[in-house]
């Protein structure tokens, strides 16, 4: 069967015209992360260098030790829960942090970030806000809390520019220039966008998000969801909430799923979203993948069984 582009007379985009519109859209991507993470990195390298950072986490180690981390580590989970991914980033690479506080606090924010935006989103895609919000927040303290007992220790710092704030730098250029060297994270992170958002283009043009979406249908039983699911399942898992939200809050609109099913979907992606580019996000800092993947399958898992072996037994004691 031919391609109804061809049919049309459609002429399919060459490799480079591809390529070239994938990098500008993950050029314009990163521009919006960087003007996050270089500000709030610098803020914080500074505020250590005076020794603010100091201070407020002796002020939040009480709550920080619940979960076997320093105080500073408050910031960054704070961060995170409230404004997004990239801020929390920016505060790791620049505070003095162990490899297992980082994977402890990578794991807690993925599957809790950017609360108030996503939240509302999710609102009018047809779910219900408070039993998100109390799946994500629970989840990610759980999951901290099982992390801290279960992954090695180590009190080796991973920022150096925090190892040399902590041991006295010589002066505030001396921090600063340290804060540019330490800030090879945003690179790596440009690269990681463009090779996705490259790749997702040829993933359109190809038309293999459709082959993907019969594909999926098979295996949406596992999660718990109904095979009509597939694609705003897919949406939410390649390009997030937020940039999918309009497919999502159409679906709702238009009632292209039912209510029940509709609400399922909101249980699995509000642990479990933006699946391979925030995790590639992570990479950077030293974050082993199962820490990152692992933690996020699982909640959308149980968050979805639970909630239909709950509604079994409701309608059973009817």
């Amino acid at each position: 069967m031919k391609d109804n582009r061809f049919q049309s007379g459609e002429r399919q985009a060459s490799f480079g015209e591809i390529f070239c519109a994938g990098a500008k859209d993950a050029v314009k991507t990163s521009l919006k992360i960087f003007r996050i993470m270089l500000p709030v990195s610098l803020l914080m390298a500074v505020l250590n260098y005076i020794g603010v950072i100091d201070q407020l986490s002796a002020f939040l180690q009480p709550a920080a030790n619940l979960l076997g981390l320093g105080g500073r580590s408050i910031l960054v989970l704070l961060s995170g829960y409230l404004v997004n991914t990239y801020s929390a980033i920016a505060l790791m690479i620049s505070l003095d942090l162990t490899l297992k506080e980082m994977s402890i606090l990578s794991s807690m924010i993925l599957l809790s970030h950017t609360l108030p935006i996503e939240l509302s989103i999710q609102k009018k895609a047809g779910g219900n806000v408070w039993l998100l919000l109390f799946i994500r927040v629970g989840a990610s303290i759980l999951t901290g809390f099982l992390l801290g007992l279960m992954l090695p220790g180590g009190n080796e710092s991973v920022s150096s520019g925090a190892q040399m704030v902590s041991a006295g730098a010589s002066s505030l250029a001396d921090v600063l220039k340290r804060w540019l060297l330490d800030n090879v994270t945003v690179v790596k992170i440009f690269v990681i966008n463009i090779v996705l958002n490259v790749s997702f283009k040829f993933l359109i043009e190809f038309h293999l998000i459709d082959k993907l979406c019969d594909w999926l249908k098979h295996i949406m039983f596992i999660f718990g969801l109904a095979k009509e699911t597939a694609l705003y399942w897919l949406v939410a898992n390649v390009i997030g909430l937020i940039y999918g939200a309009g497919i999502l809050i159409t679906a709702n609109e238009n009632n292209a799923l039912n209510r029940e099913d509709l609400k399922k979907l909101n249980l699995s992606i509000c642990s479990m979203h933006s699946l391979i580019q925030e995790t590639a996000n992570f990479l950077p800092l030293g974050v082993g993948i199962p820490v990152l993947v692992v933690p996020r399958l699982i909640t959308a898992v149980v968050s979805v069984w639970g909630y239909r072996f709950i509604t079994w037994i409701r309608i059973k004691n009817k």
